[in-house]
């Protein structure tokens, strides 16, 4: 089997990809046995839209072909489960919450034979989307179910972005695993894969029924509340007051969890900070977008909504990055606690919004915190708590991008209408962002104007975007376990992944290093039921 890069056509059509495959391989229709698309992408940088493809092929004569430009043997991508470990596994294994790392740990504990035990601090989707609803449209905020915490984790309220630069097997494991569950064949060829937060939601339900269908057991509204240690081993975790026995945890807590950090730590987890970024959401008319990246092409069905990504570092060395940006979304309310206003943005699978908005992110680090632990979280809270007490509510903070530079509270809306569900209050990011963040985004937006007249000039800013990754990092070894044996942290809250992929491809890895160190025929069923 070999893989063909480049074949590029006029049209997204059957005959078209064959003709170009044999003018590519230099072979005739005969000798092509069998073929299939891997990646699937759309060029319209030069005077016309190219549909680019890459092709799995089996032909007469590979070795020959191997010799012309753009072909390669192809990689084998099958998933492989490793072998079971030979220790002990005194009883059923616990995964700590069900975002994108604790879904996939779980499923692949599961399709092993190990029963897990799914321990998630919101509601299950459905119920969590009633009260998340709640806070959007009366403002009304459940600290232990929202937009961070529930099934799902913050990915069930997002674009649902699949895009990794990760080449090995278990990304292709995700994305199948989430088109067998629902998901449309199309991300596993498309360059540029996106689910949509609606269409997420029966994914996710229908990946909690089959874990359930292999042995899985599920506890909603269930909060880890303490863990127990013996000779630096874990023995036992406390869930809703209850003592469930466990020396076997992932740890998927996501990035906003900060009381069960601080718990951890005071435990004797050892952690560290870590870089993160914070911002703004800026929003444009997706019809701008359109136009300004697409030119003659902005209204071509095959190639809109239209995308964007930007980059800048400012004389202060700091990295400006666009980053998550929703076509055709929204900017959302994410706060997780009362009395700070955080936001983000998601789409629905349809990306049909009238607006498209992105996260505007400065890189921020010890400089600009400290350097003693949580520090930088420390940073993040304060920053939230400005951004609510400036907004006097969990409205957006917003101001237009050139009142912004020429520092200035906006008294009107210009082009562009915020999408945020819980109303707006005007006011002046400079005050709410230190001295070394606004000249890092002052000179970004004044370069992005550059690059692609109107960025700044149409669009409006939105704030505070504050959680796109965690601020500490659990330390861990080459087993990806914490100093504690038998916790394997997991995900965006392990300060080891970012999005959903990263997310989901490390919740595997580490079920994988349980797996290979525990046997699951060796285990009790001391927490069969526990709560």
């Amino acid at each position: 089997m070999i893989r063909v890069f480049q074949v590029k056509c006029d049209v997204d059509d059957e005959k078209v990809i064959i003709k170009q495959l044999l003018k590519k391989l230099n072979i005739t229709r005969k000798d092509l046995f069998s073929w299939s698309i891997h990646r699937k992408s759309v060029d319209a940088r030069k005077q016309k839209v190219l549909f680019s493809y890459v092709i799995d092929c089996e032909i007469k004569n590979e070795q020959k072909a191997l010799k012309n430009k753009d072909v390669h043997i192809c990689p084998n991508e099958t998933y492989h489960f490793v072998s079971k470990g030979e220790h002990e596994l005194k009883s059923r294994p616990v995964v700590v919450g069900f975002g994108p790392a604790g879904m996939f740990a779980a499923l692949i504990l599961a399709q092993q034979g190990y029963n897990p035990i799914v321990i998630e601090r919101g509601s299950e989707v459905h119920t969590r989307i009633e009260k998340v609803n709640t806070f959007w449209t009366k403002g009304q905020l459940d600290e232990e179910c929202n937009v961070q915490y529930g099934e799902g984790g913050a990915g069930t309220f997002s674009d649902g972005k699949l895009t990794t630069r990760s080449k090995d097997s278990r990304a292709r494991k995700v994305l199948e695993e989430l088109v067998h569950f629902g998901a449309k064949k199309d991300i596993l060829i498309d360059a540029h894969p996106h689910i949509g937060t609606d269409a997420f939601i029966d994914i996710i339900y229908n990946l909690r029924e089959e874990i359930k269908k292999l042995g899985g057991t599920f506890y909603f509204d269930a909060k880890l509340e303490n863990i127990e240690i013996e000779n630096n081993e874990l023995v036992s975790i406390q869930v809703n007051g209850q003592t469930v026995p466990c020396n076997a945890l992932i740890l998927s807590i996501g990035h906003s969890a900060t009381d069960t950090i601080q718990m951890l730590h005071d435990k004797g987890v050892y952690m560290e900070n870590k870089p993160f970024a914070i911002g703004v959401r800026i929003e444009h008319k997706q019809q701008f977008i359109n136009e300004a990246m697409l030119k003659e092409y902005a209204n071509d069905p095959r190639l809109i909504p239209a995308r964007y990504q930007l980059t800048h570092t400012a004389s202060n060395n700091k990295g400006v990055y666009t980053f998550c940006m929703c076509p055709g979304g929204y900017v959302i309310p994410c706060s997780s606690s009362k009395n700070k206003l955080v936001i983000n943005g998601m789409s629905y699978a349809s990306r049909d919004g009238v607006n498209a908005n992105s996260a505007l992110l400065v890189q921020v680090n010890e400089s600009d915190y400290g350097t003693e632990l949580f520090d930088g979280l420390k940073y993040q809270e304060q920053l939230e708590q400005k951004a609510f007490e400036m907004a006097k509510d969990y409205k957006a903070l917003v101001q237009l991008s050139t009142d912004y530079l020429n520092n200035v509270v906006s008294t009107h809306l210009d082009q562009v209408e915020p999408t945020y569900a819980l109303g707006y209050t005007f006011g002046n990011l400079n005050e709410l962002f230190s001295e070394p963040v606004n000249l890092a985004l002052h000179e970004a937006l004044e370069n992005f104007e550059k690059r692609v007249p109107g960025f700044a000039s149409t669009s409006v800013l939105s704030a505070v975007e504050s959680r796109s990754s965690a601020s500490v990092r659990i330390v861990r070894n080459e087993q990806l376990e914490a100093n504690i044996k038998g916790i394997y942290p997991a995900g965006e809250g392990s300060g080891y992944a970012g999005g959903i992929m990263t997310s989901a491809i490390d919740g595997i890895r580490c079920a994988e290093s349980l797996i290979s160190y525990y046997d699951s025929k060796k285990r009790g069923e001391k927490n069969g039921s526990v709560l």
